[in-house]
């Protein structure tokens, strides 16, 4: 295993062949399906290679060892992508929230959702992905909603309070943040946007009033 605090990169290629880039994403995919399905303990390089139709050898040439490749996977699937608050302007508050949450979720194939919430149970366990995690998309998402609920506030969307940003903000995004994650372990399925509107309409939203 690496050592916790080192960077979750894969490093630079080594000596040899060309590096096939439709043989990378191909063991990108498989490793990105087994983190989903069963978490860290779920991603082997056997199981890797096996799913993507390779050689081990052909997997350890590319990534030393499985934290690299659970790394990678992650960032194929879109979990490093920082997450960007959705502005639309006064009035428009609800679709500003739902555009932000909608746009944290990734697509079918490679739902950050899914992941994370795979992931959770393992990650106090594995600092580096803990840290991956935590850093990249959880406090992403804080941000993003925070910026989206800071901009409505001094627009006037939301009403005035003392403390309001640090305390009414903080629970209400965490709560909404919270459920995202947990969604497919609580209902057994991805999330979807009508999802994504009832934790909006129904949490977040109630929250801040």
């Amino acid at each position: 295993m690496s050592q916790p605090g080192a960077q979750l990169r894969r490093p630079p290629g080594v000596s040899g062949p060309a590096r096939d880039p439709v043989r990378d994403a191909q063991i990108l995919r498989a490793a990105t399906e087994l983190l989903a399905e069963g978490g860290y303990p779920a991603l082997t390089m056997d199981k890797a290679a096996a799913r993507a139709g390779v050689g081990k050898a052909t997997v350890y040439r590319r990534w030393p060892s499985r934290a690299e490749l659970a790394a990678e996977a992650l960032s194929h699937a879109g979990l490093a992508d920082d997450v960007v608050p959705v502005t639309i302007g006064q009035g428009h508050l609800r679709e500003e929230l739902l555009a932000t949450l909608a746009s944290t979720t990734g697509d079918q194939n490679t739902s950050r959702v899914d992941l994370v919430s795979a992931l959770l149970d393992t990650a106090r366990q594995e600092p580096e992905l803990c840290s991956l995690i935590r850093m990249r998309y959880v406090d992403s998402l804080h941000q993003a909603l925070a910026g989206v609920l800071d901009h409505a506030a001094q627009r006037g969307d939301l009403p005035s309070r003392r403390n309001q940003s640090q305390d009414g903000h903080t629970i209400a995004v965490s709560a909404a943040i919270a459920l995202l994650v947990h969604w497919g372990v609580v209902h057994d399925r991805p999330i979807n946007d009508d999802d994504i509107a009832q934790i909006v309409d129904g949490v977040l939203l109630p929250l801040l009033q």
